[in-house]
């Protein structure tokens, strides 16, 4: 390997800090350490890494290039490290989560709450994805369980629906449709919208929903999340349908869809991991969630 993890991080300090001098106290190590190494380096890759200027190094763009990679691998470094701490406190220590964004705020956030009263000494490691990454965490065990807005299909996942909701419309306060009871789709059409990217799930629910309807909308921003779409609303810049749980605490007017776009939210797992003790807990928590919000579906069967 042309490239070793050392000098990896040694380059990733001296583009962080800009210099040789901060770079060594930041690893604490000496100065002619550093600087040999930075030479070694650019010799060894055949690059200019930094154009030496009063004391300072400025990147070059071939080094700004490499610096993104290697900030990947570090990051990727810092989560190998934090599961090895985890697994030497115990296997059950550490409960990894990945939810959908609009789910979040109420939804999995209040279940985080619970899980941490039960289980105080449980570290959980949260954070929101876009569903087309979720099966790739499970299944690398990035995450130990996901909570997706709408189901996911994948052979090697187990996908427990536990929760309906429908997609809602979000308007300003001063629009003329804040009036109106409902909002039909066909109302739309000439209204600025915020839309969906039609590549995500949500976006190919709008756009299949849309063309039963024989309507065409006029998207002025595409999204990928609704709280970015919910953000230009409030904004006035126009009109966005998201989903009913994303809109909680907004300064909006929501109004239902006379059309019946409906979600179904899921627990997705892999299936050649059985859920942990605290994923259990979690997922009861979540199923209480839906249940005071009146969206739990029967008694959903949990393993």
């Amino acid at each position: 390997m042309r490239f070793k993890l050392r000098q990896m991080e040694v380059f990733r300090a001296v583009m962080l800090t800009g210099s040789i001098n901060a770079a060594s106290k930041m690893l604490y190590v000496s100065q002619p350490a550093v600087s040999k190494l930075v030479a070694h380096t650019e010799t060894t890759l055949g690059l200019r890494l930094f154009e030496r200027a009063k004391g300072r190094l400025i990147p070059t763009a071939e080094a700004q290039a490499l610096f993104r990679e290697v900030e990947q691998v570090y990051q990727s470094a810092l989560r190998v490290d934090e599961f090895a701490r985890a697994l030497a406190l115990g296997p059950a220590s550490l409960l990894r989560i990945a939810c959908s964004p609009s789910l979040a705020p109420a939804i999995v956030a209040p279940a985080i709450v619970e899980l941490k009263r039960r289980l105080p000494g449980l570290r959980v490691d949260w954070h929101t994805t876009l569903m087309a990454d979720m099966p790739l965490e499970v299944l690398s065990k990035t995450v130990d369980v996901a909570v997706t807005s709408l189901p996911i299909e994948h052979e090697h996942l187990e996908v427990v629906p536990f929760m309906r909701g429908r997609m809602v419309c979000a308007l300003p306060p001063d629009h003329p449709f804040a009036a109106r009871e409902r909002i039909a789709l066909s109302d739309l059409k000439s209204e600025p919208m915020i839309l969906f990217r039609r590549d995500i799930p949500f976006g190919t629910m709008i756009a299949r929903a849309c063309q039963q309807a024989d309507v065409e909308l006029t998207s002025v921003v595409d999204v990928t999340r609704a709280d970015q779409a919910l953000a230009l609303v409030r904004g006035g810049l126009g009109l966005a349908i998201v989903d009913e749980f994303a809109t909680g605490g907004v300064d909006c007017i929501v109004r239902p869809l006379v059309e019946d776009l409906e979600m179904v939210s899921t627990f997705v797992y892999s299936k050649f991991s059985p859920p942990s003790r605290s994923a259990m807990v979690l997922m009861q928590a979540v199923c209480r969630r839906a249940d005071e919000l009146g969206r739990r579906i029967g008694s959903t069967p949990l393993p």
